[in-house]
């Protein structure tokens, strides 16, 4: 019997609570994992970064991944070499607080800003450097799809490296690609995490699954048949859940990726002639 794909859901989503009891309220929720946002954290609830991945296990939950700051992206693809060194220094000192931490995934964005730059060599260069880095960690990177779907099928197509993937964000699809999921179809096999949310078709809302425009069917047919790694929420409440309770709107997220799960099962047997 094969077993349930795994769950999770990022550990901000959208309730302020100290990190501890957000992360209780996802394991109490039935999810199994979770992933971070790779910075401390703040008023009104301090909490360093290091202290986190201990934390999420101690919750019994599996840390899928971090996710790392997209600030300054765009210079991993500028001609200024001063630029790109900074950039991929900061990327390596991330990978290895993966390592430090046994974390096996790091999630990044490849550009940043209204008008990113055009892929090329210079980006392919810093990616590659990037990548060796991660394998001689032990560490996958995943790139996730932003407002240049192009710069990761750029980087997958010049780069063989099994250490690099990316991710699937649903939302920033439905933005750029509508329902052309040629990412998916193309390099399913390189497939590593998801950022499921729903929008409007208008801007990257983060609403649960259901709430908005996307074609959750579609999405489903459209989903690598050997992807196995996790179905990862990535989102917040509208006005109207955030006036419920944490509870109630993580009840609710576990419905829904609980059902986008059972949507991609039934797509995979149908596509081996099981249905």
């Amino acid at each position: 019997m094969v077993p349930e794909q795994k769950i999770g859901i990022f550990s901000w989503f959208g309730f302020v609570l100290p990190f501890g009891e957000r992360i209780s309220l996802i394991q109490e929720a039935g999810f199994t994992g979770t992933s971070l946002w790779w910075e401390d954290e703040e008023e009104p609830f301090p909490m360093p970064k290091e202290r986190m991945p201990a934390l999420v296990r101690e919750k019994g939950l599996i840390l899928e991944n971090i996710h790392v700051p997209w600030c300054d992206a765009n210079a991993l693809w500028s001609d200024d070499q001063a630029l790109r060194r900074e950039i991929i220094a900061r990327h390596k000192q991330w990978i290895e607080d993966c390592a430090r931490f046994e974390i096996p995934l790091l999630v990044m964005h490849l550009c940043d800003g209204e008008n990113p730059p055009e892929p090329n060599e210079y980006g392919v260069a810093s990616m590659g450097e990037l990548a060796r880095a991660a394998e001689e960690q032990g560490v996958r990177i995943a790139v996730e799809n932003t407002r240049r779907r192009d710069s990761v099928d750029y980087v997958l197509q010049h780069i063989a490296s099994r250490a690099l993937g990316f991710c699937f964000d649903s939302s920033h699809h439905r933005l750029t690609d509508q329902e052309d999921f040629q990412l998916l179809r193309t390099w399913g096999d390189r497939l590593m995490t998801t950022h499921l949310s729903d929008n409007d078709g208008l801007k990257d809302r983060h609403w649960l699954p259901g709430h908005g425009v996307i074609d959750w069917v579609k999405v489903a047919e459209a989903f690598p048949r050997l992807y196995k790694d996790f179905l990862t929420l990535e989102v917040y409440p509208t006005p109207s859940e955030a006036e419920g309770t944490p509870e109630e709107f993580l009840e609710r997220a576990y419905e829904r990726i609980s059902g986008i799960r059972t949507l991609s099962e039934q797509a995979q047997k149908s596509a081996q002639g099981m249905v």
